[in-house]
């Protein structure tokens, strides 16, 4: 009968010492849950606050060909509540992606950050030789400002109008 004691102990010391690990490893495992979910959460708002859409007349866009390039020149507007990124501007025209060096933004009316309500002027550069009132394709990504160590984007797509000058 004394060894029954001493075994039941044993078992009652070795079933305390494994739900305190046990214990451990779930509350570690929680917080590091928490900790992602909270992430996601910033992820998901930044995306939600981050929009723009395109502004004036998109059966309208400016189309120059008097120089030695041709220029495509249309407007987007932030519509959302975090500041845009202006060097993060992602353009497709009719599919093919426009290189960093045939892309010129601009902060309007005054040239800065790509706040709330602002307009950016965006212009391509390229040799397309398009014809006057061309139906095209835009397609735009943008990213907003790292805010709380989270990016927001949005995408929109259009098709447009060439209006030769």
């Amino acid at each position: 009968m004394a060894d029954g004691g001493a075994s039941s102990f044993i078992f009652l010391a070795t079933a305390l010492l494994i739900s305190g690990t046990v214990s451990a490893v779930l509350i570690s495992q929680y917080g590091d849950l928490a900790s992602s979910m909270e992430q996601q959460r910033k992820g998901d708002e930044a995306h939600s606050k981050t929009s723009f859409d395109f502004a004036g007349d998109v059966s309208n866009v400016a189309y120059d060909t008097s120089g030695l390039d041709e220029t495509i020149t249309f407007y987007l507007q932030n519509t959302g509540e975090y500041l845009l990124d202006i060097t993060s501007v992602f353009v497709q025209l009719d599919g093919v992606a426009i290189s960093d060096t045939d892309l010129s933004t601009t902060v309007l009316p005054n040239p800065g950050d790509w706040d709330s309500d602002d307009l950016l002027q965006v212009q391509l550069q390229g040799n397309w030789g398009y014809a006057d009132d061309t139906d095209i394709s835009l397609t735009v990504l943008v990213q907003s400002e790292i805010t709380f160590g989270q990016t927001g984007t949005d995408s929109k797509s259009t098709e447009a109008r060439l209006n030769e000058l």
